[in-house]
């Protein structure tokens, strides 16, 4: 799943720089393969919420078929992989600047699984798919 938005999160190999000097190490090993394992594993079994049905939440059991929550889980396992690493305040602040407001976002009733039953994924309308957009004319930005 992760190579479908590699390009939007950089997946170049990364270089820290500090004083113009690059300092190039072993990168840490991953916990999880992608987003999809991350979830099943973990972020699943951390939220605990009566969803869908009258619920005040929604979700979808084939989220990664939604484009939004894709890139949105995606972003949440990435974040949660880097941050994993500060012993301190690192979960701290993966929960309170990643995981809750993602989630707040994709579980809520007017979101990307407004049309989703617990039970089976349905398709998002052809109205509800895309953001509408005009490419803009040219020289709009010189």
């Amino acid at each position: 799943m992760s190579e479908e938005f590699g390009d939007a999160f950089g997946d170049d190999e990364a270089q820290s720089t500090s004083g113009g000097q690059s300092h190039a190490g072993p990168e840490p090993e991953l916990v999880y393969s992608g987003a999809v394992e991350f979830f099943a594993e973990l972020l699943a079994q951390s939220y605990v919420r009566e969803v869908n049905e009258g619920a005040a939440f929604a979700w979808c059991p084939e989220w990664y078929k939604h484009p939004e929550a894709l890139i949105r889980m995606e972003s949440i396992w990435r974040a949660w992989e880097h941050l994993r690493l500060d012993p301190a305040l690192g979960i701290s602040t993966w929960w309170l600047n990643h995981a809750d407001p993602h989630m707040r976002i994709l579980m809520d009733k007017e979101g990307a699984f407004k049309k989703c039953a617990y039970d089976g994924h349905k398709p998002p309308s052809p109205e509800r798919s895309a953001l509408p957009h005009v490419v803009p004319e040219a020289g709009i930005f010189d």
